[in-house]
Formats: structure tokens, C-alpha cells, sequence
């Protein structure tokens, strides 16, 4: 299978797009395709490549989307004649296939508020860890491509964060990394009222407080403003932007991972991952 195909599905998936790899694992006697043919087919049943039409593609294709609402991974068996049995696919090839069907979930968003120092070495980190970092920054000349030889999206944002900004939803986590309290505040002001999974922000405990005492005059709620994790970061010493991005990286897993220290007051909720909240969607 070519390196187009992959990097076809891993655009999608960096996208956000759920999506199901079909992989023709063995195939018999007459088979339109064989093994090691591969095909992407996403929850909408649109598919990237093919392995082989008709018929039996459309019944690989409606096994995968079942699969995509559950999850997980199935072998299915497929015989290419005429019969009532509910492997066959009407065909008269005369054949059979082995299809694995494996589930794809999109990595979760990263969004990341400023690239300087601490951003762009959170963001270098991300993609390791399973996140799909994005860079926000109002500075022409901190986004340029040429800065970041790794995988991470960069959006030029207006004055103080203004002007659209990708979706923040609860598979997105947040990091408000930028270069003062006033565009920090500017960040936290876009995001305090959404769904995210993980806000922290950076900053020593008196600017906390002067934002988030400024964010509760502008009338935002103070329970959303106590769950954003700040300063942000696992308290492990970090002084260089490398240990504090690997402190924020850390805290996020904490929290994907549900996590509690020992000795912690309140336990930590773990996160939804992507396939429970689909389920929980078509419950």
C-alpha cells in the first residue's frame, strides 16, 4: 500500500475525522483485489482507496461503520457467491476474503496560547504524547514554518486573540502560554466558558489572581474559573521552557489518565477519551 494512502489518514485523523482501516488480510480463489489491499472508511461511509468494489465493498463498508460506533477492532469473513448466508456478497466469483477491520480515533487537540519559548516546546512534545498540537500566536514573526521542523498546525490570531478560533471542544485541552497578563488574559477570556477537558495557565500566583479577579468582574462564573489549572504545570521544580513544557505535559496526562497522587483531597475524574464519548453520542 502506498505512503499516500497513510499519509491520506493521517491527515484525517489530525483533522478530527473517526475513521475505520479495512485491510484485506487473505484472500481465495477469485477476489477482486489481494491481501494487503487497504481502505479508509469514515462515519459518513466515504471511503479513501479501495479493495475492490462492488458488492463486497459495500458490505466491508457497512461493517466498518457499525464497527465505528463501538469501537475497537473485528475480522470479518466474506464469500463472494450467490446464498442466503450472511458472509455472502451476491457475487459469483466463487472466492473468499478475510478483512481486518480496525477503529481510528483522531489524537486530542492541543491548543496552545503563544509560541515562544514554553509553547513551542510544549508543542514539540505533543505529538509524542498523543496530542494534536496547534500553535496560536498574533506575532507574524513567532509562526514562521521554518521554526518548527515537527508536526504542529500554526493560525495567526488578531490583537488579544481576536477573530475565529479553531473549536474548543470537551476532546480539546488547552494551554495559555503567551508572552504577558494581558494576552494571557485575552486567551483565558476565549476559552473560560467552553467545554475543554484541561485549561492551565501560566504565570506566578499573583498574576492568577489579578486575571482570574478581572475575568469574575467581566462576569464569568467562578466555578469555570476553578477548574483552570493554574499556575499551570506539575510542581517539579522546572525552570527552563523544556522542564515547564514537560510539567504541562505531564499535568495533561494526569488528567487523561485520571490520575490521583497520593494523599491528593479530591480525586482526579478521568477524562472522556473519544470513543466513549461517541458512544455516550449515539446512546
Amino acid at each position: 500500500m502506498s505512503v499516500e494512502f497513510y499519509e491520506k489518514v493521517a491527515a484525517l485523523l489530525r483533522r478530527g475525522s473517526r475513521l475505520a482501516v479495512a485491510t484485506l488480510i487473505e484472500a481465495s480463489g477469485s477476489t477482486p483485489r489481494k491481501a494487503g489491499a487497504r481502505m479508509a472508511v469514515l462515519e459518513d461511509g466515504s471511503i479513501v482507496d479501495s479493495i475492490g468494489g462492488g458488492a463486497f465493498e459495500a458490505l466491508v463498508i457497512e461493517d466498518a461503520r457499525a464497527l465505528l460506533m463501538t469501537g475497537g477492532t473485528a475480522l470479518k469473513e466474506y464469500s463472494f457467491t450467490e446464498s442466503d448466508s450472511p458472509d455472502s456478497t451476491g457475487m459469483v466469483c466463487g472466492g473468499r476474503a478475510r478483512v481486518h477491520l480496525q477503529v481510528e480515533i483522531p489524537p486530542e487537540r492541543l491548543l496552545i496560547f503563544g509560541a515562544g519559548h514554553v509553547g513551542t516546546a510544549l508543542a514539540r512534545l505533543a505529538s509524542g504524547i498523543g496530542f494534536a498540537a496547534t500553535l496560536l500566536d498574533d506575532r507574524t514573526e513567532f509562526l514562521e514554518r521554518e521554526r518548527f521542523p515537527f508536526q504542529v498546525d500554526l493560525i495567526q490570531t488578531g490583537p488579544d486573540f481576536a477573530g475565529e478560533l479553531p473549536p474548543v471542544d470537551s476532546a480539546t485541552y488547552v494551554a495559555i502560554v503567551t508572552r504577558c497578563h494581558r494576552t494571557d488574559l485575552a486567551a483565558l477570556r476565549r476559552v473560560a466558558r467552553s467545554p475543554a477537558t484541561y485549561i492551565g495557565l501560566i504565570g506566578s500566583r499573583r498574576k492568577v489572581r489579578v486575571v482570574m479577579a478581572r475575568l469574575r468582574k467581566e462576569g464569568v462564573p467562578s466555578d469555570l474559573l476553578e477548574r483552570v489549572h493554574a499556575p499551570i504545570g506539575l510542581a517539579i521544580g522546572a525552570c527552563t521552557p523544556e522542564e515547564i513544557a514537560v510539567s504541562i505535559a505531564a499535568e495533561m496526562i494526569q488528567i487523561r489518565r485520571g490520575y490521583s497522587p497520593a494523599g491528593a483531597a479530591l480525586a482526579v475524574v478521568p477524562a472522556e477519551r473519544p470513543a466513549e464519548r461517541h458512544r455516550r453520542r449515539e446512546s
